[in-house]
């Protein structure tokens, strides 16, 4: 898993960074190995800009969020990509599932 730190219009401190990595690690839970992130910090007319694209299971997931402390937006926006990725592993996993209760099914009726 890699992220790729982006700081526009501030200055790369190695506090937010670690933040940003710390914050990522939590989302290891849901993503493959070979995920990938790119993360865009921006800071425009006293506003914080954060933007996250990560690309995880042949599926890309986005996350922007705004505010005018660095530190929120960022945690809104891990917040919310969290709730991206934990419901798409839960459709992954009952489609995978639904699958396997439907042969599950027909042997039962073949039974019977």
């Amino acid at each position: 898993m890699q992220i790729d730190i982006t700081f526009r219009n501030l200055r790369a401190r190695d506090s937010i960074r670690q933040r940003a990595e710390a914050l990522y690690q939590k989302l290891e839970r849901f993503l493959d190995p070979a995920a990938e992130a790119q993360l865009v910090l921006t800071v425009e007319h006293s506003m914080a800009i954060t933007e996250i694209v990560i690309s995880s299971h042949g599926q890309t997931f986005k996350v922007k969020e705004e505010d005018p402390e660095l530190r929120t937006a960022m945690d809104r926006m891990f917040h919310t990509m969290e709730g991206q990725l934990r419901r798409s592993k839960e459709r992954r996993q009952e489609h995978r599932g639904r699958r396997n209760r439907g042969a599950e099914n027909e042997e039962q009726s073949e039974l019977i």
